[in-house]
């Protein structure tokens, strides 16, 4: 699998390189465990240096990812780094509200997809997830991991490997702004319904409902918000 190199360009951008396309072929996956570093040595015919460069700028990119004590792996969500967008650097009291917006137009179509291609497996995550949320609900617990991984799961269940990446990005950025604008529980108990109608419509393969369900959750999520903020804004 892994190829010794002989070739004048830098080393180490050759080994990066060869690892990448092996991810890219799928014949390393998220969560493999890579050889050392003396065995990656031999197998690409390179120096142990090389190698130790290779993985600095691997490890850059999220590629790989260090687990102390136990060695190197491929990273679960290869290529990805921390806040690619830069939202941290968006320094606006909307941004949350510019986030629903954005998600307003990207989501609807990621349900409308995944009313498509969903799998037992992917409807199945679903259902659990959306048990999960209820139970808390009932246990007026107030949070939102895992309506935001329900998003995710749609995502994935598009099977369109840009939205896959995309939302997620779109979602843990929402994660950091919550605090912004927190919901009740009352609040949560509205959206598992909204998530249940999201749900059911994908189910049962029906795109426009999907589309139409997912488009009305995120609609009443931009006035949740906005209500929110009225209320904590001062008064003049």
């Amino acid at each position: 699998m892994y190829q010794r190199i002989e070739t004048k360009e830098q080393l180490s951008a050759v080994v990066a390189k060869q690892i990448k396309d092996l991810i890219r072929e799928q014949r390393l996956k998220p969560g493999d465990k890579l050889p050392n570093e003396m065995e990656l040595s031999t197998l690409f015919g390179v120096s142990r240096p090389t190698i130790r460069e290779a993985m600095k700028s691997l490890i850059s990119q999220n590629v790989v990812s260090i687990r102390r004590g136990r060695g190197t792996y491929i990273a679960e969500t290869p290529g990805i780094v921390s806040d690619p967008l830069g939202f941290d650097f968006i320094h606006t009291a909307d941004l949350q509200i510019a986030l629903i917006e954005a998600r307003l137009i990207i989501e609807p179509g990621a349900a409308r997809l995944a009313a498509r291609n969903a799998e037992p497996k992917d409807i199945e995550t679903m259902s659990n997830l959306l048990c999960e949320m209820e139970e808390s609900i009932q246990m007026h617990q107030v949070r939102i991991t895992k309506e935001l991984e329900f998003h995710r799961s749609i995502a994935r269940a598009t099977k369109n490997p840009v939205i896959i990446r995309i939302v997620p990005l779109i979602v843990e950025a929402i994660q950091k702004t919550y605090r912004e604008a927190p919901r009740t529980t009352e609040d949560h108990r509205q959206a598992l319904e909204e998530h249940r109608r999201v749900l059911e419509a994908i189910q049962s393969h029906n795109l426009e409902a999907a589309y139409q369900a997912m488009k009305q959750h995120l609609e009443n999520s931009l006035q949740r918000t906005l209500s929110k903020k009225q209320v904590r804004a001062p008064s003049t």
